[in-house]
């Protein structure tokens, strides 16, 4: 049986057992407790929790899962991998211990045709309900039901409370020429005679804080039967890696191989072949690669999958190659990985290309590091040095441990850790440098009420009031017209005038406290404050109107971006001023001119629709069923009304920053410029409205310079510098090649002579490169000749050694016995050899040294 035929045949058994079938969730589930779907009962967490209700008390599906639990196994066994299948079916406060496990010995026994003879079980070793079930309703043989503990036949909570209770595990039984020996542990071993097809959930408690468990009132199934395991058992296949399954997969590896497949690459060519998969499901999910989070875990099994590849002798470029032979095997089952196709293949070539880069030089670096912890005796790597390859070549730190662990070494990871929190020590401090406009404090006041979205001049009252230096007052409101500085849009600036009593002030900044007080830091100008005073509030109102541009040309422009470069574009970071705009998105590779022309195109055609820029509140989960935008849901979450601005039906976000009315009157929105910010984050950078006049009339002036300076034609005029400057260059060198001549010759005038070999040791004024030249003139010159010349460079000198062929004397050994003598370090071969860093002040000992040395070896 085909791994397509079981998994049609698992549901439509469960259909006809009144099922529900319901299509697999989405490997990233919408759940920030969680980073991946490893379970088919995921996409029903709710249900089981309680929090929602059961659309249907029966489902079945067939659910794409990944995990790295035990990656460290993956390719080792017969049966672990990151992604896999999962045929679950499920209920909720319907059936429960009886049906569940008659349904499972009925499908496998009858449906599927497994001996039953080969079927074992475990159950939770007080669990006498189920384990009679087993032994007196299906016949199982006592022998063959198995009591374990909760290390193997329990389930939960996920935390300290929640739902829990036992399981029972079905095993298929290989035979015992498949055990790993007479000390074999049977059902609750990892070898590869039993393999574990099919877990069944008994949920029936709610874990207490205390860890008393309480029977609940409505009890749940929760099933997960492994397709690639299963399928195995029924080709009687020794692996998972030997179903039809990963054929295609495995031809590929093999054909794009230079050199046959041996016995002793299976471990890395199963690796390959299980990652591949795992990667292409992510990508198609919308993950990647990143230092954080699900981003992490999909770089971490690329430079796991690209490592293996380098062992298998797999060309550059061949990681790439296998996302096809994945997709025919699981594309018709599962269609967004065709439509990932494209993305995945150009994310796997540049974290291939970017990585390979680094790897080989990682992994020498390492090399010679444990090889000399070895030679004294040591057998933990310093976490520094762990840290170092993370930093400097990239290598994940689980990688890492695995390629010590190869080697019987340990890993310090205190000392890892510590290097980490240094490092995040140095990377906040610029962060923390840029306000971030939440004060995280609270006030005994209450929340401000904030007019700036209708008004920009308001009358408020003063609720607070904190003095500070040079004259500023901190000052809170009951209501305000003020935006502060929040979701990256810079604070508003203004005026504030006293109604109560005299006084006048600068609105210079604002920011909002965790309890939503907006605090006004003013620069008194005239006059005084007090708690009590009503004032008038008035916002900068040409100043806002260039934040609002940039502020609504940031929401096209990541639009833009996403229809151009792909949906997996997503906001990473943003900076909405009155001067120009930034914006940080995920994405793997730089953007191509022609990419940003088309960005710039499509943000400036809804420009000029002059569409209508519209503002809704509504909940959270309203907003999302709109199909809104919101990549920092964690900021909303909680609150009941969020807004949600809409411009047409080209962009749709959760924003609570101010925005203008109309597109129209954002103007001509300019991208100035393009790079990268962290490793799979770009950015760019863009003015808008009279911020792009502004530029233009910047980057027309420069033109002006130049062409004062070149000529009406820029161009033309920089080939005729090219032109001579290269004129001027050629008979520079000239010059300086005769130069060289005249001082070779004068030099070998006073060379000596040691048996038919001319020798001369000297203190030269001339560069670095002048002074090799220097040295290959007169060596050609005097040939058989030995020349050591040096040169001052700065606080620094510089050795150059150059010995005719045929000669005794060895230019390696001369320049690196000098650099050990008198600093800094070199070498070269025996004709030729170059140090550098040698003490300035030890000059002419080194010279009359390195007469010796050239004396020692022509003797």
């Amino acid at each position: 049986m085909q791994a397509h035929e079981l998994r049609r045949k698992y549901i439509e058994y469960f259909v006809e057992k009144d099922h529900h079938h319901l299509p697999s969730a989405s490997l990233v589930p919408n759940d920030p407790t969680l980073l991946f779907t490893a379970a088919g009962m995921v996409q029903f967490k709710d249900i089981f929790w309680g929090h929602v209700a059961p659309t249907y008390p029966r489902v079945t599906t067939y659910q794409k899962c990944f995990r790295t639990t035990d990656i460290e196994n993956v390719g080792r066994t017969a049966y672990h991998h990151t992604f896999f299948e999962m045929l679950g079916n499920f209920s909720f406060g319907d059936y429960f211990k009886d049906r569940a496990i008659s349904y499972a010995w009925e499908f496998l026994t009858l449906e599927l045709g497994i001996p039953a003879d080969r079927l074992w079980v475990s159950v939770f070793e007080e669990d006498d309900e189920a384990f009679s079930i087993w032994r007196d309703e299906i016949g199982i043989p006592q022998e063959r039901v198995v009591r374990l503990g909760k290390e193997h036949n329990w389930w939960g909570p996920v935390g300290e409370t929640g739902p829990c209770g036992p399981d029972t595990e079905i095993f298929y039984d290989a035979g015992e020429e498949r055990a790993c020996g007479p000390d074999c542990r049977g059902v609750a071993c990892d070898c590869d005679r039993f393999s574990e097809i099919w877990n069944l959930v008994f949920m029936q408690y709610a874990a207490q804080e205390d860890g008393a468990l309480i029977p609940l009132e409505k009890k749940n199934i929760d099933t997960g039967m492994g397709l690639e395991r299963t399928t195995a058992v029924l080709q009687g296949a020794k692996t998972d890696y030997d179903i039809p399954l990963f054929f295609p997969t495995m031809e590929a590896i093999q054909a794009s191989m230079r050199r046959p497949l041996t016995v002793d690459d299976t471990l890395n060519r199963n690796i390959v072949a299980d990652h591949i998969r795992g990667i292409l499901f992510l990508i198609a999910d919308g993950v990647l690669p990143a230092n954080e989070k699900q981003g992490y875990v999909l770089r971490r099994i690329l430079r796991r999958a690209i490592r293996s590849g380098e062992k298998l002798d797999m060309p550059r470029g061949s990681l790439a190659g296998l996302v096809d032979p994945v997709i025919d095997s699981l594309g018709e089952v599962y269609p967004e990985i065709v439509a990932a196709r494209p993305l995945a293949q150009r994310v796997i070539s540049h974290e291939e290309e970017t990585f390979r880069k680094t790897l080989r030089a990682g992994e020498a670096r390492l090399e010679r590091i444990l090889q000399r912890l070895a030679d004294d005796g040591t057998k933990t790597l310093p976490g520094e040095v762990a840290f170092e390859l993370y930093d400097t070549y990239g290598f994940p730190i689980e990688m890492t441990e695995e390629i010590i662990s190869e080697q019987g070494m340990a890993l310090d990871q205190v000392g890892f850790s510590d290097a980490m929190a240094q490092q995040r020590v140095r990377s906040r401090k610029s962060v923390d440098g840029k306000e971030q406009g939440k004060e995280r404090r609270t006030l005994d006041v209450p929340a401000t009420q904030f007019l700036g979205y209708e008004v920009t001049t308001a009358e408020g009252q003063i609720v607070h009031e904190e003095a500070k230096e040079d004259g500023e007052l901190t000052l809170a409101f009951d209501r305000t017209p003020f935006y502060a500085q929040s979701g990256g849009q810079i604070a508003d600036t203004g005026r504030i005038e006293n109604i109560t009593r005299p006084g006048a002030g600068r609105v210079i900044n604002v920011k909002k406290t965790s309890s939503g007080v907006f605090l006004h830091r003013v620069k008194i100008e005239d006059g005084a404050f007090h708690v009590g005073d009503e004032c008038r509030l008035i916002v900068d109102g040409n100043r806002r109107k260039r934040i609002a541009r940039n502020h609504t040309a940031t929401h096209l422009l990541h639009a833009a971006l996403r229809r151009v470069l792909g949906e997996h574009v997503i906001q990473a970071g943003s900076y909405v001023g009155d001067g120009e705009l930034r914006f940080d998105f995920s994405h793997f590779e730089r953007v191509t001119e022609d990419e940003l022309i088309r960005i710039e195109d499509l943000a400036n055609s809804v420009v000029l629709q002059d569409l209508p820029v519209v503002t809704d509140e509504m909940s959270l989960a309203e907003a999302k069923e709109t199909g809104a935008m919101a990549h920092f849901e964690d900021e909303y979450r909680g609150k009941d009304v969020i807004r949600v601005v809409s411009i047409g039906d080209f962009s749709r976000e959760l924003c609570g920053g101010i925005h203008v009315s109309r597109t129209g009157e954002i103007g001509l929105i300019k991208v100035i410029s393009e790079e990268s910010v962290a490793a799979g984050t770009r950015r760019i950078r863009a003015v808008s409205g009279d911020g792009t006049l502004a530029w233009l009339r910047s980057r027309d002036g420069l033109l002006k310079e130049i062409e004062e300076k070149l000529g009406e034609d820029p161009l033309a005029g920089i080939e005729r510098l090219q032109e001579a400057r290269e004129a001027l260059q050629s008979r520079l060198d000239a010059l300086t090649k005769a130069s060289l001549v005249r001082m070779g010759n004068e030099l070998l005038e006073a060379a000596t002579k040691i048996g038919e070999v001319s020798v001369l040791a000297r203190i030269v004024d001339t560069d670095a490169a002048g002074l090799k030249e220097l040295a290959d003139l007169m060596e050609e010159r005097a040939r058989p000749a030995v020349i050591l010349l040096l040169a001052q460079a700065g606080k620094k000198a510089t050795a150059i050694c150059k010995v005719s062929d045929g000669t005794p004397a060895d230019a390696g050994a001369i320049v690196r016995s000098l650099t050990s003598q008198f600093g800094g370090g070199g070498g070269g071969n025996r004709t030729f050899a170059q140090g550098g860093g040698l003490r300035a002040d030890s000059l002419i000992a080194a010279v009359e040294r390195g007469k010796e040395l050239i004396g020692e070896s022509l003797s």
